[in-house]
């Protein structure tokens, strides 16, 4: 199960929890985000995908400064992501 947040994946954690499934034997669960003290805290911890938010916004900031400047650059602008693995894969 691949949840769109850290956020939404804690809920579908108890919820599996709650129906008597275990994770990850029965299911293998990820979230988005990588928000620590959500990721880390959750029984099992979860694996997640780090976005490098801090990241992209130093890179947005610094093509707002190019283009404010007259350097505008145009196009695509990719910022790797970062598997992070813990319990509730068997990837971890």
């Amino acid at each position: 199960m691949l949840c769109g947040s850290d956020q939404i994946t804690r809920g579908a954690l108890d919820s599996l929890r709650e129906l008597g499934r275990s994770v990850p034997s029965d299911v293998a669960v990820m979230g988005h985000d990588n928000w620590e003290h959500i990721a880390t805290q959750a029984r099992p911890p979860l694996s997640t995908i780090d976005m490098r938010l801090e990241m992209v916004g130093r890179r947005a900031a610094e093509l707002l400064f190019e283009a404010i400047s007259g350097d505008a650059e145009s196009g695509l602008h990719a910022v790797p992501t970062k598997l992070v693995t813990r319990g509730s894969t068997a990837l971890a």
